[in-house]
């Protein structure tokens, strides 16, 4: 099952999606005027928190870089669940203010071939290097007819320090990330300024953003050009691959797919916390705790309005939340009329946010309406977490109630495949009914799962029992969370270790 690796990806796409849609702004920075050849550069980067100003208001354009601030910026921006998660485990008050994407860089590999020093100047070799390291860990690929026209057109390549740091540059040129000078020259111990990491950092993510869009199309697939109305089940999807073993359900011989991941934790790994909530113990993933929301929880606050700050602070560090529903007999759309607000002001907190739709489709067109229902309702918001297809059918009435294993598996993958291509990261809601009876699970693979299952408090040994592995574990539909409510769902988010 593919995971984590891709939702960070899709968070550049996002990004630069919401970037192109924002319109023209006031000068943010005094000491940048609007006639400043980075100024466009300078203020999309600070909008996007990659490069900040300094106290007095002021961007210092000029201000040459050192080491430290170069791979905070690259750091903070295109690792940003790491670097996170690695800033709540500093607790010391020595350490330097770089130590955290000091870490993520290392793990990462960005600091290979580069000075330890993170203090000391930074140089465009060193640059180059750090830049070079980050594209292949994100799993750029160099075309070796641009690299050696890049070779070809350095003039001082053969004074560089190494054989490494010479294809390291020349691989950023072919990038168009990093360029020379009007002499033809490289000037590899030149220092960059502020201004000029600001143009570097929009150039990265630009080219990451299009690499994102392509893994996602060559993980999730594409749909054929045809009429959604046209589409067959096997356009969409090909059967999953069965072991030929089995396991017993209610009664019922379940097939276990292949390549499909097995379930990964068990009895022990998690406990019951104060109010209701469960901790992950076990060492194989970290956990984060979230929400998923809708506008019943707004209707039971006195104003409509979630409080999304004191949800923070009661520990929510991601959210899911409900852009709409189709109605389980008539099977209109309708909007969900709090969602804005509702991922406006989870986002303004920096809880990682996501969407999800309650589906009802009965067939391949119906969605895809979904999903570009979805879509549509997201452009402009700069969501960061997961996109899901929530379909459920709880009763006999359920419009879905007499659809086939077949397609209701080609609507999942469908509605995947569809939001994919708009540049999220796609998630399907998995009960154990669904995944036992109504869904191929091998076709369903590579996308990130949603599991529901409700423990009492009383199970000592709390666990997720699926047979297979899910991403998100829903583990209540009555937690408590301030300024929310008393009758939540609360998710845990199992991303794991590196």
């Amino acid at each position: 099952m593919k995971r984590q690796g891709i939702l960070l990806r899709v968070l550049f796409a996002a990004a630069l999606c919401a970037c192109l849609m924002i319109p023209a702004a006031a000068q943010t920075f005094p000491d940048v005027p609007e006639t400043h050849w980075a100024y466009a550069n300078i203020e999309e980067a600070a909008a996007d928190g990659a490069i900040k100003g300094y106290s007095n208001g002021t961007f210092a354009p000029n201000s040459p870089l050192t080491l430290a601030h170069f791979t905070v910026i690259l750091v903070r921006s295109f690792y940003t669940d790491d670097y996170n998660l690695e800033l709540s485990h500093i607790s010391s008050p020595y350490v330097e203010w770089y130590d955290a994407a000091e870490t993520v860089a290392r793990d990462h590999g960005l600091l290979k071939g580069v000075s330890a020093n993170m203090t000391e100047p930074l140089s465009r070799y060193q640059m180059a290097m750090e830049i070079y390291n980050l594209l292949q860990s994100e799993g750029c690929e160099f075309v070796r007819n641009d690299v050696l026209k890049a070779f070809a057109s350095i003039v001082d390549l053969y004074d560089f320090p190494s054989d490494a740091m010479a294809n390291a540059v020349a691989c950023v040129y072919s990038k168009g990330i990093l360029n020379g000078y009007s002499d033809g020259e490289f000037h590899g111990y030149l220092i960059p300024n502020r201004a000029q990491a600001a143009a570097i950092y929009c150039r990265l993510k630009a080219l990451l953003a299009s690499l994102a869009y392509d893994k996602l199309l060559s993980d999730y697939g594409t749909l054929p050009n045809k009429k959604p109305s046209q589409m067959t089940v096997r356009d969409v999807y090909t059967p999953g691959r069965t072991t030929g073993s089995t396991f017993t359900y209610q009664g019922s011989k379940i097939p276990i797919y292949a390549g499909v991941e097995r379930l990964q934790v068990g009895p022990g790994d998690f406990v019951w916390r104060t109010g209701g909530r469960l901790r992950y113990v076990g060492n194989k993933y970290d956990a984060w705790f979230g929400v998923d929301v809708s506008a019943y929880q707004n209707r039971d606050r006195t104003n409509g309005t979630i409080n999304w700050k004191a949800a923070k602070e009661d520990g929510v560090q991601f959210a899911m939340i409900r852009v709409g529903l189709r109605g389980t007999s008539t099977g209109a759309l309708r909007e969900d009329p709090y969602y804005a607000t509702n991922i406006e002001g989870a986002l303004a907190q920096g809880i990682q946010t996501g969407a999800y739709i309650f589906a009802q489709a009965i067939n391949i067109q119906e969605a895809i309406e979904e999903a570009d229902f979805v879509i549509a309702r997201l452009r402009g918001h700069k969501i960061n977490g997961p996109v899901s297809y929530d379909w459920e059918v709880n009763s006999d009435s359920y419009r879905g109630a007499n659809v086939s294993k077949e397609m209701a598996t080609a609507c999942a993958v469908a509605f995947c495949k569809r939001v994919a291509a708009a540049g999220y990261t796609p998630m399907f809601y998995n009960s154990r009914h669904e995944a036992y009876f109504r869904y191929d699970q091998g076709a369903l693979a590579p996308y990130m799962m949603w599991y529901p299952q409700y423990p009492l408090t009383s199970n000592a040994n709390p666990y997720p029992n699926l047979y297979y592995q899910m991403d998100y574990w829903q583990f209540t539909e009555s937690g408590k969370v301030y300024g929310i409510g008393n009758k939540i769902d609360c998710d845990i988010w199992l991303k794991p270790k590196r």
